[in-house]
């Protein structure tokens, strides 16, 4: 094993700074995804990442990409550090900390300063680019708050060491103070900052002062040919049948990531692998933890969040339960919905009933009831994103379709919040982690522009112009059918509620509905289809397909509310337009958000003049 605690950092950092103080950047790269490294003319500089190899060294082994070197980090680097000159590395305390230190004179003949904040922490290792007020400007990880819980790393912020216990400095260290920690049989690596496992054994102030005080000893033993300790102290260690001794950390850590094929890029690899598995145990282990807590709660059924009851139309006579209910709540896994039946959550007739393939019968009444969730950690996961604006309290997203927007019922994969969180740490919490910066959303096949609060206070501001109606959202559809010359504008207001025999469905009602109004005009019409604007003044689910149907003009593609059109992959309606008077700034804004290719195409199929709203 490699063994790095801060004692042995603060020697590295002596050797790091004898050859590389005074020398300039001159190329950047992102070897995979947790390793950069910086090039002073022919020296590499690299900064892993990696768990499992969490070190910074300079490399003998060139590497090649494994990943696309893209990356907002990178760009940041190579825009403030090219030809920058490092000017100094320190040693937050005795913390597993370095801060490099660069400076460099920009276009304007102005000397900048930077810092790049390496943390070695094992799992939690970053590398952290800051200004010279130390505001942080990017970083190589974006951790989930879960994750480090004790700090925040947001753009802008300053930087901030980690949540740490006070220790005593090495170098505050006095004999007397020494022996009273010896003959207390305090551990060590619990009182001393920077001290680790194999410096606890330390027997005298003697000692320990020569291995503090001495340069670096690197070291690497051996027993049965396999390595047993890597280090660059001056220990006794004793469990070994042969020492290979080093000049240099940098020579022994090249001939250590040799010796055990251990190249970054093979770390990340089985890190992966690792880190994977623990996912998969962790997930399990959570349902698990709901099964068992659900069983607990199933008698007096508090934790119940939401319930639907269905009667079993003829045309659904002989189909699977299981299947059933996976048409019905369409923002239900199949996985989820079976679950629930395993776990007594679903009756039929008051009945409870646990068999997922349970053949159904016309006229049945099935209940299901929908528990409350735990705190689930939604992942954050790298998919592209077309950003129309952003400023620092919102985002303007233009949501492509069979996107749904939030996760939910045991979906947690794929959503905008999933993107979301890759893409910023900036997210509002008023919703929970489960629909962060969420202020309204989109059907799942309804394309177009969502607003994202980045805080809570945007949140708040912004959530209060839908619920006042000063929000102006207009959508662009195309429907079955032509409108009559009297009706190419018009008013659609009505209440909007749950279909009683389709839960799946909304439909016009007369009683227990919401208040829904719609506003459309026909903008072109060509042989049994027509382009229509529809500005909504309210956003009840499935509205404006709803609506729609009600006026004998569904939306097409719409196979919910109208029917299936084999050349047509989902509903043709886009959220085109938002305008606002921004409560944040008092401007007026108005966003467009570009129609999607599948939406254009038909759109020229049928012969419609789109062009105006081709942005």
């Amino acid at each position: 094993m490699l063994y790095m605690d801060g004692i042995s950092l603060s020697k590295i950092k002596e050797e790091l700074k004898k050859t590389l103080e005074g020398k300039r950047i001159n190329r950047i790269f992102k070897n995979n995804e947790y390793t950069i490294s910086l090039h002073f003319g022919k020296i590499e500089l690299l900064f892993s990442c990696i768990p499992a190899l969490a070190l910074c060294y300079i490399s003998k082994n060139k590497e090649q990409a494994i990943l696309d070197i893209s990356s907002s980090l990178i760009s940041n680097l190579r825009k403030h550090l090219m030809n920058a000159m490092l000017t100094d590395i320190e040693q937050l305390g005795f913390d597993r900390i370095l801060a490099f230190h660069f400076s460099r004179i920009n276009e304007l003949g102005e000397i900048k300063k930077y810092k790049i904040y390496f943390e070695c922490l094992g799992k939690l290792s970053n590398v952290i680019f800051t200004d010279e007020e130390d505001k942080v400007l990017d970083t190589l990880k974006k951790f989930h708050i879960s994750e480090n819980i004790d700090r925040t790393l947001f753009l802008g912020e300053t930087y901030s060491r980690p949540k740490y216990d006070k220790k005593i400095l090495p170098t505050e260290l006095n004999k007397d103070k020494f022996d009273n920690l010896l003959a207390s049989g305090n551990v060590f690596s619990n009182e001393i900052e920077g001290v680790g496992k194999y410096l606890n054994n330390i027997k005298s102030f003697e000692e320990f002062t020569n291995i503090l005080n001495s340069p670096v000893k690197a070291k690497i033993y051996f027993k049965d040919k396999k390595i047993k300790l890597a280090t660059v102290l001056d220990l006794d260690f004793k469990d070994y049948d042969e020492v290979k001794e080093f000049s240099s950390y940098d020579e022994m850590i090249n001939f250590y990531i040799d010796y055990e094929h251990t190249t970054t890029s093979y770390m990340l690899l089985k890190n992966r692998l690792e880190s994977f598995l623990e996912k998969k145990l962790k997930k399990l282990n959570k349902i698990l933890s709901l099964i068992k807590k659900d069983i607990e709660d199933s008698e007096t059924m508090e934790n119940i969040k939401e319930k639907f009851e269905f009667e079993v139309s003829p045309e659904y006579e002989g189909m699977r339960l299981d299947k059933y209910l996976a048409e019905q709540i369409e923002e239900a896994t199949r996985s989820y919905l079976e679950k629930l039946i395993d776990n007594s959550y679903v009756k039929i007739n008051s009945k409870v009933i646990n068999k997922n393939g349970r053949k159904l019968k016309s006229g049945e009444k099935i209940e299901i009831s929908i528990p409350e969730e735990e705190n689930i950690d939604i992942e954050a996961e790298n998919i592209p994103l077309d950003i129309v604006f952003e400023n620092d309290d919102f985002i303007l997203v233009n949501k492509k379709y069979n996107m749904v927007v939030h996760p939910a019922y045991g979906n947690y994969n794929g959503t905008l919040v999933n993107a979301l969180l890759y893409y910023t740490n900036n997210l509002s919490s008023v919703n929970g982690n489960i629909r962060p910066g969420i202020i309204h959303r989109l059907d799942k096949d309804t394309s177009g522009l969502i607003l994202v609060a980045k805080n809570n206070y945007a949140h708040a501001k912004l959530a209060s112009m839908f619920t006042d109606k000063t929000i102006h959202k207009t959508y662009l559809c195309i429907v079955k059918g032509n409108f009559s010359d009297e009706n190419l504008e018009g008013r659609i207001e009505n209440l909007i509620g749950r279909d009683t025999k389709d839960r799946k469905k909304m439909a016009v009602v007369k009683e227990n509905g919401k208040l829904a109004i719609s506003n459309y005009r026909v903008v072109e019409q060509v042989k049994d289809y027509s382009l229509v604007e529809v500005l909504i003044e309210t956003g009840r689910t499935h509205q404006i397909r709803v609506h729609m149907k009600s006026i004998n003009h569904p939306i097409l593609g719409d196979v919910i509310y109208g029917s299936e059109d084999k050349n047509v992959k989902r509903q043709m309606l886009h959220a085109f337009k938002l305008e606002f008077l921004n409560p944040l700034d008092n401007k007026e804004y108005t966003f467009t958000g570009k129609l999607f290719d599948d939406f254009i195409e038909v759109a020229k199929r049928l012969n419609f003049n789109i062009d105006k709203y081709m942005i």
